[in-house]
């Protein structure tokens, strides 16, 4: 409060410097109030605040919840007349794809590993997802070799479990 004071003081002494030298260059009085007054009226309102500084114009549209799940908006991407898959179904699955390559440290990009991805996923499996037109039977495809992929790998990395050490306990007692 005793900021806003000494500002308002400031602004008084400015001013009434600024009328005298008005008045001595020879401005009449009630001209060099008038103007001083105009100054100082434009002043204080330019530093009002007339609209909330975190506002936004337009305000946000309320968001409705989403209906439907993902699963169902990747099923309308696939053409139920023609079989053809949009580009959201097939990026999905060429992801998925992709992530299980590298678990096995094959990149899908790289020409180098074509050889090696086609014999463990099936000959043309592939170049499945690389058409210009993708169906649905050619996802069918990617998406049961993906899954060859994920038994393969769960069988050969599932930890062998072993004995809890209450069960070593009683057989260690009889």
């Amino acid at each position: 409060m005793t900021g806003r004071l000494i500002l308002v003081g400031i602004g008084v002494v400015v001013a009434a410097v600024v009328l005298v030298l008005l008045v001595v260059i020879g401005a009449p009085v009630m001209f060099a109030v008038s103007w001083l007054l105009l100054v100082l009226t434009t002043a204080l309102v330019s530093r009002q605040v007339f609209f909330e500084e975190g506002s936004i114009w337009p305000p946000e549209r309320r968001r409705r919840a989403e209906r439907g799940s993902e699963v169902s908006r990747l099923a309308w991407s696939i053409n139920s007349r023609t079989g053809l898959a949009g580009h959201v179904v097939v990026r999905r699955v060429q992801n998925v794809l992709r992530r299980r390559l590298a678990l096995r440290g094959l990149d899908l990009d790289d020409p180098s590993h074509y050889a090696m991805i086609d014999a463990l996923l099936g000959r043309g499996v592939r170049d499945a997802l690389h058409k210009r037109e993708v169906h649905a039977a050619d996802l069918e495809q990617v998406l049961d070799a993906v899954e060859r992929i994920a038994d393969d790998s769960a069988a050969n990395t599932e930890p062998k479990t072993a004995a809890r050490p209450e069960q070593r306990r009683t057989d260690e007692h009889g």
